[in-house]
């Protein structure tokens, strides 16, 4: 029997913990802990743990697809390569291309090179592209700190770095949190600055006041929303006022290889809707209302389902490859089991498709395509700990998208009386990464689908119990959700975590704002 461990790095938040996925007669069975990771000794969250439950998912994609008449049908490659012609009519700002931060930079690469050289556009953006470019320090590093701003919910979007951070508590750091509610993060703060919904610049000012210490760290977990520059505009002025670290932790896997990849168009310009077309790559944009769409990814999303040709990729665990983490190192994700036939990496199915439409972008591996993006290094180099890329002066780029909802509190009224707040949730991180917890049934087991926390007070007077589930509602739109009534909740705000669980988006209720307001109601049984 052959039984082995592959280290690798988790797909999931931006931390970069590694573990080693449990190889048994060549498919990956489990995790095992990799202590000799730099970043997490060992350690992972549910997320990483469960990780590999999405590798053998029945719900992979092993075959193309094509539309025909209102729904998809499995296509040979050479269909498929032969219907993605169409994509070659489209060019400049006509054509939108989206990669997940969570692809490695082999991917990112190659896509920024094929929105180059062959679509000639610059719209190349990832849910990453939110105009942050900030990492001071290291991960570890932060255990030495004497005290932390941590702004967001770190401990559900990041939970490694919150490990550190309670590692600088228990040295005696002073550690202030500024959040929405009272947290899990906030729990653990010496000082607790809590922000009206939507006003959190204003509550990193706040902040300030409370910071003391030599060795000073400027914590962010970004968030997946258009506030987000507009919020790390204010860490990194406090950071700055403070001479402190500042450190932006991305909320995908890849986020900081994203912006080094040069994926800088900000990501809501992925919902102006002025693109005709659109090529995406291993994310979950939502239901698509475009002339052309060709889709690559692991699982068929609700974008994908909308496409015209979608492409079966590889998962994490079935290719060589790299991607950098929040503190700048870049670290090998190793393959562990073979791809079912007929599915590809994705920097591969770029360069067939480049091909299609006339580009020549293609390598012989994944490393070929490692050394064109970074010629001075090797995947033998990065091999043991990874390469630290050093640092850089913090850059925030704040977003001035038309119809960009980069700021405001949510102004509540008669017909909606709450205020909607978001963030992470540690079953299912943020965003579109959602499409990979959905596939860890373990995950699955422990959060099904959406839920809202109320306050118990709001709860008790609109008579919603623990078991109920709730409607809630906003100018948008409106989800079905299951209800947690706590007292972590101020009356008056409720909070959806900023994903999509179960056939529920967040999306759906904010079109991207980071607070609004909103309505809840008993849901019909």
């Amino acid at each position: 029997m052959e039984f082995k461990y592959v280290p690798t790095v988790c797909p999931f938040c931006g931390t970069g913990c590694s573990f080693n996925l449990v190889i048994k007669e060549g498919r990956v069975v489990g995790t095992a802990p990799f202590r000799r990771s730099p970043v997490s000794e060992g350690k992972t969250c549910q997320k990483g743990h469960f990780a590999y439950e999405l590798v053998n998912s029945p719900a992979r994609l092993t075959k193309p697809m094509i539309k025909k008449g209102d729904g998809l049908v499995e296509a040979s490659w050479d269909e498929a390569i032969a219907a993605v012609a169409k994509l070659g009519s489209y060019s400049g700002d006509d054509v939108c291309v989206v990669a997940s931060a969570g692809a490695t930079n082999e991917d990112l690469f190659t896509v920024k090179k094929f929105a180059d050289e062959v679509l000639k556009t610059k719209n190349f953006t990832t849910p990453a592209s939110t105009g942050i470019d900030a990492s001071a320090g290291t991960i570890a590093g932060l255990a030495k700190a004497d005290c932390i701003v941590a702004i967001g919910n770190i401990v559900e979007s990041h939970p490694l770095v919150a490990r550190r951070i309670a590692n600088a508590k228990d040295n005696g750091a002073k550690v202030i949190v500024v959040d929405t509610f009272r947290s899990p993060t906030a729990k653990m703060a010496t000082e607790f600055v809590k922000a009206v919904p939507g006003s959190e610049a204003a509550a990193i000012a706040e902040a300030g006041a409370f910071v003391e210490g030599k060795a000073v760290a400027v914590v962010y977990g970004i968030g997946v929303t258009f506030a987000e520059s507009k919020i790390a505009a204010a860490a990194k002025a406090l950071a700055e006022s403070k001479n402190a670290a500042f450190c932006a932790l991305p909320a995908q896997a890849n986020g900081c290889g994203a912006i080094l990849a040069g994926a800088v168009t900000p990501f809501c310009n992925a919902y102006s809707g002025k693109a005709k077309a659109f090529f995406v790559l291993g994310e979950d944009l939502g239901p698509l209302n475009a002339e052309f769409a060709v889709v690559i990814d692991s699982f068929l999303t609700s974008t994908a389902k909308t496409a015209d040709v979608v492409f079966p990729a590889a998962v994490f665990a079935e290719v060589d490859g790299t991607v950098i983490n929040a503190e700048r190192r870049i670290q090998l994700v190793r393959k562990a089991q073979e791809a079912a036939e007929g599915v590809k990496p994705g920097w591969m199915i770029v360069a067939e498709i480049a091909a299609k439409l006339g580009g020549n972008i293609a390598y012989d591996s994944a490393e070929a395509v490692f050394k064109a993006a970074y010629p001075e290094l090797s995947y033998d180099a990065i091999a043991k700990d990874g390469f630290l890329l050093p640092e850089k002066p913090a850059s925030v780029e704040i977003c001035d998208c038309d119809g960009c909802k980069c700021d405001g509190i949510a102004t509540v009224s008669d017909e909606y009386p709450f205020a909607l707040t978001t963030s992470a949730t540690i079953w299912h991180g943020y965003g579109g990464i959602a499409t990979l917890s959905a596939n860890c049934r373990s995950l699955m087991r422990e959060v099904s689908g959406m839920f809202v926390k109320m306050n118990d007070g709001d709860a008790k007077e609109l008579n919603i119990m623990p078991t109920d589930f709730v409607k809630v509602s906003t100018a948008n739109g409106s989800i079905v959700a299951s209800v947690q009534i706590t007292k972590d909740i101020d009356r008056g705000v409720i909070f959806v975590p900023t994903t999509g669980i179960g056939g529920g988006c967040i999306f759906i209720l904010t079109r991207g704002a980071k607070a609004i307001a909103a309505k809840i109601e008993k849901a019909e049984a």
